[in-house]
């Protein structure tokens, strides 16, 4: 082999190289977006679990509508709110400035308390959970929600 030869070879396998280094750019921006996707999938279906079992020990009563972004009474002592850092917080009722401490999701851009649409007499202790939370490799929000009902819980 002449070094002519081998300098063609070198300069061919350059350029296969560069074309792969963008293939393999592209691979690893793909896999970040679904581990943003699959961590904030994650977040809501545990925050959206916790909301879960904070319905099933709540006696039943009568639900009035929450306030914006907050569970209201729904699931007393249980109260989730979200807070301006965008995070999602599990405290009590009597914390109405939503200014406590265990986070359960963060990147929260919407959380949603409403009854079933047409409910009936036997739904009027059912609720349904609405969670959105903002996903940056995407830009677009994911938006999970959960139909829950009141246990049997004492008050």
């Amino acid at each position: 082999m002449t070094l002519v030869e081998l300098l063609i070879a070198t300069a061919i396998g350059a350029l296969l190289l560069a074309g792969l280094t963008s293939v393999a750019r592209q691979g690893v921006q793909s896999r970040a977006m679904t581990r943003d996707n699959d961590e904030a999938i994650y977040q809501a279906r545990f925050a959206l679990q916790r909301m879960a079992a904070a319905a099933r020990a709540t006696a039943p009563h009568t639900l009035l509508p929450p306030a914006a972004n907050t569970s209201g009474n729904w699931f007393d002592p249980a109260y989730f709110c979200l807070n301006a850092a965008s995070a999602l917080i599990e405290t009590t009722t009597t914390d109405a400035g939503c200014t406590g401490t265990r986070v359960i999701a963060e990147r929260v851009s919407g959380l949603a308390a409403t009854q079933p649409v047409g409910a009936g007499a036997l739904e009027t202790m059912t609720a349904v959970v609405a969670l959105s939370l903002d996903v940056p490799a995407s830009g677009t929000p994911l938006t999970l929600s959960e139909r829950v009902r009141l246990g049997g819980g004492v008050k």
